[in-house]
Order: structure tokens, then sequence, then C-alpha cells
């Protein structure tokens, strides 16, 4: 049988990771400042939803561009080795924004927390009220399904051909 292992952390794996997570973390203490700064009065969970969601989609953006910018130029193969750890720090930042979304503005009534989120608003006809949060839920779901089976076990197993169909999913 094959003998599989989590991660086998190398020092260029580390060393991506960590630069990684020092840019998330980076850009979202700046977004922070900067919030604070010209809406003093805004709330820490405001600045938790609006901080994750912007570096999850500007993270994913980066992500899809990895490709197509190996093809230009090699020396951007060393972001296409470790995309994976990119692809599960974007979901990590995206759960993070939809836990907060969700008890944010769906706890504390008088429904559960997903009958609010799929019942509170059902004008899917209008476009400005448009219920996106549940978009977002099922992108939430799609990006968990990418991140769990991100890993070579999950390739090997699944098969190549079944594994990408998964993560073609990003682009529903």
């Amino acid at each position: 049988s094959l003998n599989y292992t989590s991660i086998l952390w190398n020092k260029q794996k580390k060393k991506y990771d960590r630069y990684l997570w020092l840019g998330i973390g980076f850009f979202i203490l700046s977004y922070a400042v900067l919030q604070l700064v010209f809406q003093p009065g805004i709330t820490i969970e405001t600045l938790i939803i609006r901080g994750t969601a912007l570096a999850a989609i500007i993270l994913l953006h980066l992500i899809l561009a990895i490709g197509p910018l190996c093809r230009i130029n090699t020396n951007y193969l060393p972001l296409l080795y470790n995309r994976r750890h990119a692809g599960v720090s974007m979901f990590v930042l995206t759960a993070v924004h939809g836990i907060f979304s969700i008890l944010q503005f769906h706890s504390l009534g008088d429904t559960g927390i997903l009958s609010s989120l799929f019942l509170s608003n059902q004008k899917y006809g209008e476009i400005s009220q448009f219920p996106f949060q549940t978009l977002g839920f099922f992108a939430l779901i799609i990006f968990f399904i990418m991140a769990a089976t991100s890993h070579d076990f999950w390739l090997k197993n699944l098969s190549p051909r079944i594994w990408k169909i998964l993560h073609m999913g990003v682009y529903f």
C-alpha cells in the first residue's frame, strides 16, 4: 500500500508560508489602521469581516494568476509549486470572514442562524436586493472542498480528472 504523510515541510515550503502569512498579516493590519483612521467608529467585527474578505479576494486573484504567469516567465514556478498552500490560506481567510459575517448578521434572532441566512431575504428577482450571502455560503463550501482535497492523497485516490473537476468549482 502507499504510505502518505501529512505535509512534508521542507525549507522552501516553510519560507513560502512564512512570507505568505507575513504578507496577509501586513495587509490586514494596514487595512485595519487605515479604516480606523478614516472611520474611527468602526467595530472590530466589521474590521475582521472586511479585512479578511478583501485579503481573500486579492489572494484568490493572485492564485488564479500564478498559472498564466508561469507560462510567461519561469521565475514564477516556485509560486506554482506551493500554490495549494496559498489556496488553503485563502480558505482560512474566507472561513473567518464567513463565520464572523454569519455571527454578526444572523445570530441573536428568533430563528436559527442558517434559517436566517437562507430565509431572511428571498428577493432573488431584484438586483439591488439580491441575497448575495447565500452565494457566499455556497462559495465557502466550494473553497472548503478545495482546501480539504488539496493534499496529494486526494489527488492520487480521486484520480487527477476528478480532483481537477472539484478544483474547477472555483470558477462556478
